[in-house]
């Protein structure tokens, strides 16, 4: 049986730890949310209002809270190094929640669940990071792997660091995929340049290059539907480059 917590000072509506315990965590708002988590407030602030000054410091969206920085959380009134930890904690546990979920789903094969892995994978990455993905014969991941990390102009991919995972593995086939931290999911012309050199390497090593994906914020291109596979595209993009898709 739950032990009955109060908080001090709020009006007993406003208690998110029992309006938990009555209506169950979905009944709880952002800042509730946040309450329970930074358990109190300051001798100015009480814990909800606490939790409302956070949300409002970064554009009033959880996952902005939680994908901040120790410094940016410390440099907001009343959020002190344990707290900041805590915020820290729990955006990473939601992370590896839904990532595990993306995993599970991704493990079947199609090309939308493997989509889906990559995009939960590099979505909320600040930097620019170039990835490899290994799939078996059925088109199941058997893994993945971190090719580059920043600019992909400072730093080329070259084809034998995307292939030598895949080769240690066994592959079968691959799937490339980068972010774009922007949200803007066009691909370059040096994006496409590089897909042919990779895809023309596969074709010597026999590891064949099914797609490459770029991930914005929570949407992504496929070059693989975008006709941008085939060795006849043309370097100049479509307009359904435009129109990314959206999970």
């Amino acid at each position: 049986m739950l032990s009955k917590t109060t908080l001090p000072g709020i009006p007993e509506c406003d208690r998110p730890y029992e309006k938990l315990e009555l209506h169950g965590a979905s009944s709880l708002s952002d800042s509730e949310l946040l309450a329970v988590i930074l358990r109190s407030g300051t001798k100015e602030t009480n814990v909800i209002e606490l939790g409302r000054k956070l949300l409002l410091s970064f554009g009033g969206k959880l996952k902005n809270v939680c994908g901040a920085g120790l410094g940016e959380l410390l440099a907001v009134k009343g959020i002190g190094r344990v707290k900041a930890i805590q915020l820290k904690a729990a955006g990473e546990l939601a992370l590896r929640i839904e990532r595990d979920m993306r995993k599970s789903a991704a493990r079947g094969g199609s090309q939308e669940s493997i989509a889906g892995f990559i995009v939960e994978k590099l979505w909320s990455e600040p930097t620019e990071v170039f990835i490899v993905v290994m799939l078996d014969a059925k088109l199941k991941i058997i893994g993945d792997r971190v090719v580059s990390k920043g600019s992909l102009d400072r730093t080329p991919v070259h084809p034998r660091e995307v292939f030598a995972p895949a080769i240690k593995e066994l592959a079968h086939s691959i799937v490339v995929a980068h972010n774009h931290p922007s949200g803007n999911t066009s691909p370059s012309s040096d994006d496409i340049n590089l897909t042919r050199r990779l895809r023309q390497a596969g074709e010597i090593i026999g590891i064949k290059l099914l797609d490459h994906i770029i991930v914005g914020k929570k949407n992504y291109s496929s070059f693989k539907t975008l006709g941008l596979m085939d060795e006849t595209a043309p370097l100049k993009l479509s307009r359904a480059v435009e129109e990314p898709a959206v999970i």
